[in-house]
């Protein structure tokens, strides 16, 4: 029934208990029930005495065919699809379910994360129907060493996918964040299965925040949404996952021929922090320095006292220096 209503209310306009219920041939109870099971997970529910019901225009509950119908029929035959209602990670299904004796790609996308986790540990918070919580399973070969400055590729491919999609002022953070307005607006998280000096496979994790603005106490960190950066781009999570899945397969192709080198000036031109002065923790080491954008392996380039150094991913933490 959920499914039913957001297509009917999709137009962001106020609907009433009664129409939505006399529509769907079932009570207003019924409809309000349903919405308030929603409404108390956070989702954005507008409701007002007299008018009835309004959800953000655009707002839909996810759909296979709606996101498959908007791709090339050679990208959707070459993946093997999972929808899901909820799922402990998007990421911890796929490394479950990843083979080098069958590789093949893999898509999971999921309305809700159990256990939804971002870098170094941390819980990413995953509320019902709000957000886009992907994983795609991509097979490698020539082991991780290949795949140095992937994070990076789908960092910016999402930020084009945004772009495209109407929302202006996207930026990079090296070198897993997408920022809008200086808060953090989505992440990436990379984790390897196979062999890692061969063939292996990479779990690329995408978590972006659509219609979320409850401010969730789990999130210890400045972050917004595409619903709370109120411009006119697309909110419809279908629409988005299907642009970004389609530029993604192209950019890994270039990706898999000549590595990160062919991105470089594309992903520097969304540096968040270029140029500004920044603190690196890498477990108990800290270097200060001017940030100075990546090198042809996604690696950080940082000024520094002692001259440029060359900062890789992994466990690290990157902030801004008056952060500090």
């Amino acid at each position: 029934m959920l499914a039913a209503l957001f297509k009917m209310m999709s137009d962001g306009q106020f609907h009433s208990g009664e129409e939505l219920g006399r529509a769907l041939g079932v009570s207003r109870a019924a409809v309000w029930k349903s919405l308030k099971r929603l409404e108390d997970q956070g989702f954005p529910i507008q409701r007002v005495r007299g008018k009835g019901y309004r959800i953000p225009r655009g707002a839909v509950l996810l759909e296979l065919a709606e996101i498959t119908a908007a791709l090339p029929a050679d990208v959707v035959e070459q993946i093997q699809w999972q929808l899901l209602d909820s799922v402990d990670s998007t990421n911890a299904q796929l490394l479950k379910q990843s083979s080098m004796k069958e590789p093949r790609k893999l898509i999971c996308i999921a309305e809700q994360q159990l256990a939804g986790k971002g870098r170094r540990g941390r819980e990413w918070v995953s509320p019902y129907g709000q957000n886009i919580y992907l994983s795609l399973a991509l097979p490698f070969s020539g082991g991780a060493q290949r795949l140095e400055g992937l994070s990076l590729l789908v960092g910016l491919v999402l930020v084009e996918t945004l772009e495209s999609c109407g929302f202006r002022h996207c930026a990079l953070k090296w070198p897993n964040d997408v920022l809008l307005g200086g808060r953090k607006l989505a992440g990436i998280l990379i984790e390897l299965a196979g062999d890692l000096t061969s063939d292996c496979v990479a779990v690329i994790g995408v978590g972006v925040n659509v219609l979320m603005n409850d401010a969730a106490a789990a999130i210890d960190q400045a972050w917004t949404s595409l619903l709370l950066s109120r411009q006119e781009g697309v909110l419809n999570r279908n629409a988005l996952i299907a642009e970004f899945i389609q530029r993604l397969l192209k950019a890994v192709a270039v990706f898999r021929e000549s590595g990160f080198e062919p991105f470089i000036d594309a992903w520097q031109q969304r540096d968040a922090w270029y140029g500004l002065p920044v603190v690196v923790r890498t477990g108990a080491v800290v270097t200060e320095g001017v940030e100075r954008g990546v090198d042809h392996r996604g690696a950080l380039r940082l000024d520094t006292a002692e001259g440029q150094v060359l900062l890789n991913g992994g466990e690290v933490s990157l902030r801004l220096r008056h952060d500090s």
